[in-house]
């Protein structure tokens, strides 16, 4: 059976809000990385940021592509630059989401609320997002939808952390993580 080409929908001609939105997110994630004390070695803070990234990709393709096509993505259906680098402000998303695990030393039952609470900012994040135009909802496709896939992603992405960080030997010179 052959899929049908889905029609290009374009939201938006002009440089705006949601190109804003993702220019001062990269500008000021990155930045907050760069200044924040380190935690991490160099190599686990690359692979931090790139899980972040990777996660974001994953699962905004799972569905917001054919099959599923839920949201658009900035100006248009069509894949453009502004898209590639809304993933990669995914980056400090996830490298924050380990730091802040880390700082706060967070164990036990307080991993479920550190979960809760990281799906409440990204269910913030996305309507910010939604409101400047990043995000472009169809199929009957509501905000609220997203909390399952963000606390889904949190989970695995916390679980994955404790075992890097259970089979990783940290050098001294950075604060302890447990």
């Amino acid at each position: 059976m052959e899929m049908e080409p889905t029609p290009i929908i374009n939201y938006d001609y002009y440089f705006n809000s949601n190109e804003w939105f993702i220019i001062v997110s990269l500008l000021a994630g990155y930045a907050l990385i760069f200044f924040l004390p380190k935690r991490f070695p160099l190599p686990l803070t690359l692979l931090f940021l790139i899980i972040g990234v990777n996660s974001g990709i994953i699962f905004d393709h799972t569905i917001s592509i054919p099959p599923f096509d839920f949201y658009d993505v900035n100006d248009s259906s069509y894949f453009e630059l502004f898209d590639f680098l809304s993933y990669i402000q995914y980056g400090p998303f996830g490298y924050l989401f380990f730091y802040f695990h880390s700082y706060l030393k967070i164990k036990g039952y307080f991993n479920m609320l550190y979960i809760v609470m990281w799906s409440i900012i990204a269910m913030f994040t996305e309507g910010i997002a939604t409101y400047l135009g990043v995000f472009h909802y169809k199929e009957g496709y509501v905000f609220i939808y997203s909390y399952p896939f963000y606390f889904y992603i949190q989970s695995l992405t916390l679980a994955i952390y404790l075992y890097i960080m259970k089979v990783t030997k940290i050098p001294q010179k950075y604060p302890p993580h447990q």
